[in-house]
């Protein structure tokens, strides 16, 4: 997906959780049945601290598989942790690939996405939808993760002209309100047809911006 500057206002959006779904419990399953008894995961935030090295490209996956494995009292390979990791992954969330077809004409439309080369390899090469997106920042290849304000930074300077993006959605209420922080007009993600009456709710919202989002 080429980086580029667009006259069009910008939409942000998350990408596991937002347009693409997943569910937990194949892995959780997995993990349960290799370790002997039941697992628990952590918060997603959680983790995500614990992929941290690879979600900013400081360290490969493999790398960190040993510490994954005594975290959660396991022993499972990199390859099998790899398709693990990829089966959590259920399709595209219902409505969204329509609505960004139609959000295309209008909008410039711009993922943000915490990930590992592994999900992020696997999602581009199996759902549509994300071929639907102008560009991309994502972190193992920033070498920056949300919450940190400068991914969110990254994508202004990219995207916006170094002004604000026109709307931001997370299916995270930490990255929301990181967003927020800088100005962002940002809501947590809960469904299309929510994210469309958010989206179009805010038309006229900020009259003193421009297209690019600057006040």
């Amino acid at each position: 997906m080429k980086c580029r500057k667009s006259g069009k206002p910008v939409i942000v959006l998350d990408v596991g959780g937002v347009l693409v779904d997943f569910d937990l419990k194949p892995l959780i399953r997995a993990l349960s049945e290799n370790r002997g008894e039941s697992v628990s995961l952590p918060p997603l935030s959680a983790m995500d601290r614990l992929f941290l090295p690879v979600q900013t490209g400081k360290a490969s996956f493999n790398d960190i598989v040993p510490e994954l494995n005594a975290f959660l009292k396991v022993s499972i390979p990199p390859e099998e942790w790899r398709d693990l990791l990829c089966s959590i992954f259920t399709g595209e969330m219902q409505g969204m690939r329509e609505m960004l077809t139609e959000l295309k004409r209008d909008f410039y439309l711009v993922g943000l996405t915490n990930t590992i080369e592994p999900h992020w390899t696997f999602v581009l090469q199996t759902y549509e939808i994300l071929h639907l997106l102008d560009g991309c920042i994502v972190s193992y290849v920033e070498g920056l993760a949300k919450p940190d304000p400068a991914i969110y930074q990254r994508v202004m300077d990219r995207y916006c002209n170094g002004g604000l993006p026109y709307f931001h959605t997370d299916d995270l209420p930490e990255y929301v309100e990181a967003a927020r922080r800088l100005g962002w007009r940002s809501q947590v993600f809960r469904n299309a047809l929510q994210f469309k009456n958010e989206l179009l709710g805010g038309r006229g919202a900020h009259p003193e911006q421009d297209e690019n989002g600057r006040r």
